[in-house]
């Protein structure tokens, strides 16, 4: 793998990318098609076709060929797979106008927000976030809350993607996250959206404009404590 151990990482608006895609049916495989045919609202069909073309075209970038000439499963409930490479991963999420993908060597896990409106950011953090995780918000501003919230959220959501698990409030108010370098888990912050990503290698190497603002996170899972 180019970079080897290397995550690597793209994030981009729908709109350009389905853009830059062939008509769909050139290129998705049937199985992907089908999970395509399943969807009614026409944004989460555009997500999708993203969301799948963007796979493709990192797969590529790194090494080589055509976006078109990689074929990718699309496993129910699951991130997609690579046809014939069980030695690369992909995590894909999409928020709002944004969709992003991760790919690696080793189980990774990946999760965009792009808030689409303005939301209950101290009843959420009541909902999702431990008392401590809680204290982090106080003296701070309206928008700089919003910003720690989601922050909060794609990492605890990254988390657990990486392994596999189901996402639900109840689950996200038993995991801890702290500022560390020692959890795995790194957080994007740009204009208006926040991804984080969960991954056993240190090093990332993005294939799109990377946000400047990052951070390190380590995270406890308090159910076994």
């Amino acid at each position: 793998m180019n970079a080897p151990g290397a995550v690597h990482l793209a994030c981009a608006e729908v709109a350009a990318l389905l853009q830059q895609a062939p008509a769909p049916a050139q290129w998705l495989t049937c199985g992907e098609q089908a999970r395509l045919a399943q969807l009614a609202a026409p944004r989460r069909r555009d997500q999708f076709v993203a969301a799948r073309w963007q796979a493709r075209w990192l797969l590529a970038q790194v090494f080589g060929g055509v976006p078109q000439q990689w074929a990718l499963e699309a496993p129910r409930d699951a991130p997609p797979r690579v046809q014939g490479r069980s030695d690369l991963v992909l995590s894909i999420s999409h928020s709002g106008a944004r969709t992003a993908c991760a790919l690696a060597a080793d189980a990774v896990g990946l999760d965009l927000e792009q808030p689409q409106r303005r939301r209950d950011i101290a009843g959420l953090a009541a909902l999702c976030c431990t008392p401590r995780e809680q204290a982090m918000f106080e003296g701070l501003a309206q928008p700089q809350r919003e910003a720690l919230f989601y922050e909060l959220w794609t990492v605890k959501e990254a988390w657990l993607k990486r392994r596999g698990e189901w996402i639900a409030p109840q689950r996200l108010v038993q995991l801890e996250a702290g500022l560390g370098d020692s959890g795995g888990i790194r957080a994007w912050t740009a204009p208006g959206w926040t991804l984080a990503l969960a991954a056993a290698s240190p090093e990332t190497r993005w294939w799109s404009a990377q946000p400047r603002t990052v951070r390190n996170w380590e995270l406890r899972d308090l159910t076994k404590a």
